[in-house]
């Protein structure tokens, strides 16, 4: 595909943001679901068990976070799956499938394992940096600004997008050369 406009039979191409949010939920459970999986049935130092105790009836309560580890983990397992399943032929995750929408550059194409990998940053640094509390906010609060910016841009693009010039359009979208809108 070359070209720079693009368009549908009808209506609006681009994915909108509760599309892309639903994606990323569908994403997310899979990526949660997977990691607890691991950490309680293979690797059990992804998790820290903690305990506590009702002050009222006595009773211990046990309860079980992330550890460094397993927060590590999760932050780079999050970057390798997007960036590879979004460099891919299908240029979609398994949640973005769901809902028929892809990832591409501004003609159309497949974006590279590194383009991918660079925009899903919103997605995989507030996992690798959960450690430092400060530092934890400012890249949590970033990376969520990068994906609201998809509900007030007109291309329907989050920051993380425009960085890394790429559209999340529907499945079904049309490029052509008809003009040079996207350069």
């Amino acid at each position: 595909m070359s070209g720079n406009d693009i368009s549908l039979p009808a209506g609006d191409p681009f994915a909108g943001f509760w599309r892309r949010a639903g994606a990323w939920f569908i994403d997310a459970v899979l990526i949660y679901v997977t990691y607890l999986l691991v950490a309680f049935f293979i690797w059990d130092d992804l998790l820290v068990q903690t305990a506590m105790q009702d002050p009222d009836g006595g009773e211990v309560f046990n309860s079980y976070v992330p550890s460094l580890l397993g927060l590590l983990l999760v932050g780079v397992g999050t970057l390798v799956y997007f960036a590879l399943q979004e460099s891919s032929r299908v240029q979609a995750t398994l949640g973005k499938r769901v809902l028929r929408i892809r990832v591409c550059d501004y003609n159309g194409d497949k974006i590279s394992l590194l383009t991918a990998g660079y925009r899903a940053w919103p997605l995989w640094l507030p996992g690798l940096i959960n450690t430092v509390a400060i530092l934890d906010f400012v890249v949590g609060l970033a990376s969520l600004l990068a994906c609201l910016a998809v509900a007030f841009t007109k291309r329907k693009q989050g920051l993380h997008d425009i960085m890394s010039r790429c559209l999340v359009v529907k499945r079904q979208a049309v490029f052509s050369d008809v003009s040079e809108r996207f350069s």
